[in-house]
This record gives structure tokens, C-alpha cells and sequence, in this order.
């Protein structure tokens, strides 16, 4: 049985050769917070080791590895939401902060 994640990942495979591709993620993220969709879905396609290795470090009784999956995603998504580019952070470094706080408040 496929997961979530892995359904994910295929629909957004495409988004991957999108004509965001080449572009700086500040200006990715722009663009994703002004509502494009095929923005943020390049920004999530990109990023989603990123989270998928922050999830590989923790473990919460009860939940499936899917549950912390889904929680890092949130948090990149957080991060695409939230994401400033005139605080001077680039925007990975703001995601793993993003992700890593959504999944230790999960955990807590």
C-alpha cells in the first residue's frame, strides 16, 4: 500500500520541471504566498527530503512514521506561509526551524 506521502510526491513530480525550476526560492516562495499553487507545490516537491530526514530522528508512541511525515510537511508548509525574505535567512534554513519545531511540538 502506497502512502500519503508517496501519492504526494507523484502528483507533485511534474511540478518539479515547472518554470519555477530554476529560480531562487525567495522568489518561489513570492509567489507561492501570493497563491499560486504550482509554486508551493515546487517549493514541497524540493524540500520533501528535507523533512523526510528531520522525521527519521524522532519517534512517537502511537503514531506511524506517516503521522510524523505529515507533521513535517506542515511544517515546510508553515515555513512557505511564514517565510520573510527581508529577515536575511534563507528560506531552507527558516524550513528546517519550521519543521523541526512542528514535530517536537507533535511529539510533546
Amino acid at each position: 500500500m502506497r502512502s500519503l506521502i508517496d501519492l504526494t510526491d507523484e502528483m507533485m513530480g511534474a511540478a518539479s520541471h515547472s518554470r519555477y525550476a530554476n529560480w531562487p526560492d525567495a522568489s518561489v516562495v513570492g509567489y507561492a504566498q501570493r497563491g499560486y499553487q504550482d509554486a508551493a507545490e515546487r517549493l514541497l516537491y524540493k524540500y520533501r527530503n528535507l523533512f523526510r530526514s528531520k522525521v527519521k530522528s524522532y519517534f512517537l508512541v502511537g503514531a506511524e512514521r506517516e503521522d510524523l511525515l505529515q507533521v513535517g510537511m506542515i511544517g515546510l508548509w508553515q515555513a512557505i506561509v511564514d517565510y520573510k525574505p527581508e529577515k536575511a535567512t534563507s528560506f531552507p534554513a527558516f524550513a528546517k526551524v519550521c519543521i523541526h519545531r512542528h514535530i517536537i511540538t507533535a511529539i510533546k
